[in-house]
This record gives structure tokens, C-alpha cells and sequence, in this order.
């Protein structure tokens, strides 16, 4: 049996268990909220050999030592519950709601530890934007001078910069606003009429050729580039859509040393799925900018038709036995 630890609206996993259910598969799908509002029930007996139960009304009952393989696909968000807590204002009590919810939440990941798993949650809670880059650099694929601060001392004033989250970027709402926390332009001027700032990240600017998106799985890459340069919009991150008039995107070959690399990459990493954010640069260089474990896939799959729902479906399928 496979079972899925996802998140609600995910289309990507909808995607895949269609296809599951033609590859004549079985399977379980659990969200994270699902077990913080009622919709699936869940017993965990403590014992010398602990037992674990989860029961809803679309698969039933079922044993969780029967699974055979667990697809880590997007799991434990506890923004997601954040809803369930409308008018609570008590930061003590938030915090302590979360470290409950993360607790419950690590029940499932020891209990299921020695099953097999496209993408272990050890190395995808480990992973980092810093420790990527390192790895990156370790293997010789490039990537933009970066460093996280907390002083101005350290910028050239002849450089450009970009800043983004040290995590992961969020989407927060604040005062009735909302606000995105995406890769945004910086320059030294404006850091410099700061002496001391909350600790950023930082990276030089490359002028890009276009991006490219990557998605792995177990050693093949799937490459589209993103023409996004070309507009003011979505230039320095192709994440800022422009619906009115999208950005062009193609099927993508990378160079051999490249695609290696990127493989060499996801392996030390301990990754054997994810969405890879890379920008070719005017110089003829391969940038690695990030890699997402649970990243979207549909926007690399259906433009370049990789129909890569089914080739996750079909991995899935090779490892439960």
C-alpha cells in the first residue's frame, strides 16, 4: 500500500492518484489538516510495538504498519491551521499549539521510518537554502555570490543585489494587507542608510538569459526555460505573474555537465524528488538559485507535455512491493 502525506488542494496529488488508480494501485491519502479537524480519525497506541490507526470516509479503515512505501509529497504546514485559531491573540498559546501539532505529526514520521519513501522527511525537514548552496559548491555547479547579514559593511556599491527568505517565503497577511515574500531587487544604496537590519539573505544579482524550472525525480531531470526577462514584471523572479501576458516557456536540453551535476546535487541532498530553480546567465554560466521538495510540478509538466503525474505514479508504483 502507498501513502500519501500531502495537503489540501493540492492538485498535483490529485493528479497522480488518478493514475495510481489506473496502475490498479492502493493507497492512502492523508492531509496534514485532516487530522486537526475531525475529517480523518486517528488512534497511536503506545506499546513495546506501537500501533497506529487512521479511518475516514473515503479509504476506510486502515493499519498503517500495512504500508509499504510513503510518498512525502507536502506535509505539516502549520500555517494551514492557522484558521482553526481565528481570534486566539495569546502568543504563548500559538506556540504552544504548534510544538502539540509538529509533536503529532513526528508520531507519524517515526512510526513510518522504515517504510520506503520518494523523498525522506528526514532530508527534506534538514534542507536548507545555505546548505544547498554549499553542497553546490562542493560538486562545482555555480551558483551567485550569497551571504546572510544583519550590517551593511559588506555590500560593494557598485553591485547589484537581490534579497529573499532564508527559509521558506510565506504568504502573510498583516493590517488587512497582504504581503508576498519573494525575491526582490536591492540595492546597496538603499542597505546603506541602514546601520543594522533584521538577518537577510542576500545574493549578487546575475543578469540572466532566462530561468530555468528542473524537475527531478530519482536521477532524471525535466528542464523548461522561462523567458521572463523581458518583462519588468517577472524579470528579476518569474514568480511575480504577469496573467495578462505570461511569460513564454519551451521544453529545455541542458548541457550534459549540468544535467550530471544537478543529479550529483539532489543525491547529496538526500532528495529524490523536487522542483529546481536555475538562471542561464549572459555569460554562458548555469546558476543554481534553489531547490523546492514539494514544488508544483503541473507548470513544468503540461506546457512541455513530460506528463510527469504519471512518471511519479509509475515510480510509486516500482517501490511498493
Amino acid at each position: 500500500m502507498i501513502l500519501i502525506l500531502s495537503t489540501a488542494y493540492d492538485d498535483d496529488t490529485n493528479i497522480v492518484m488518478e493514475h495510481l488508480t489506473n496502475l490498479r494501485q492502493k493507497y492512502i491519502r492523508i492531509n496534514d489538516l485532516d487530522l486537526f479537524n475531525g475529517y480523518t480519525k486517528m488512534y497511536y497506541e503506545i506499546n513495546t510495538e506501537p500501533s497506529l490507526i487512521v479511518e475516514n470516509d473515503i479509504f476506510g479503515k486502515i493499519d498503517l504498519s500495512e504500508v509499504q512505501c510513503v510518498w512525502f509529497r507536502k506535509f505539516g504546514f502549520f500555517e494551514n491551521f492557522k484558521k482553526y485559531l481565528e481570534g486566539e491573540s495569546n502568543l504563548e498559546m500559538f506556540e504552544y499549539l504548534k510544538t502539540e501539532y509538529t509533536a503529532v505529526l513526528d508520531l507519524f514520521f517515526d512510526f513510518l521510518k522504515n517504510k520506503k519513501w520518494l523523498n525522506n522527511y528526514i532530508n527534506v525537514k534538514k534542507l536548507t537554502k545555505a546548505n544547498a548552496l554549499v553542497c553546490c559548491n562542493k560538486i562545482g555547479l555555480l551558483t551567485p555570490k550569497t551571504f546572510i547579514t544583519n550590517h551593511n559593511e559588506k555590500f560593494d556599491i557598485t553591485e547589484k543585489y537581490i534579497t529573499k527568505s532564508i527559509k521558506d517565503g510565506l504568504l502573510v497577511s498583516a493590517n488587512d494587507k497582504m504581503f508576498f515574500f519573494m525575491t526582490k531587487e536591492v540595492t546597496p544604496k538603499i542597505v546603506i542608510d541602514y546601520n543594522s537590519f533584521f538577518p537577510s539573505l542576500f545574493q549578487t544579482q546575475i543578469k540572466k538569459e532566462y530561468e530555468l524550472r528542473i524537475f527531478h525525480l530519482n536521477g532524471r531531470n525535466y528542464p523548461m526555460a522561462i523567458f521572463s526577462q523581458n518583462d519588468k514584471q517577472t524579470e528579476i523572479d518569474y514568480r511575480h505573474y504577469n496573467y495578462k501576458k505570461p511569460n513564454r516557456v519551451v521544453p529545455y536540453s541542458l548541457p550534459v555537465e549540468i544535467d550530471k551535476k544537478i543529479s550529483q546535487l539532489m543525491k547529496l541532498l538526500g532528495l529524490m524528488t523536487g522542483s529546481i530553480d536555475m538562471i542561464k546567465g549572459r555569460d554562458g554560466n548555469y546558476y543554481f538559485l534553489e531547490v523546492n521538495p514539494s514544488g508544483q510540478f503541473r507548470m513544468t509538466s503540461l506546457p512541455c507535455n513530460y506528463n510527469l503525474h504519471f512518471e511519479v505514479a509509475k515510480f510509486l508504483k516500482k517501490i511498493n512491493k
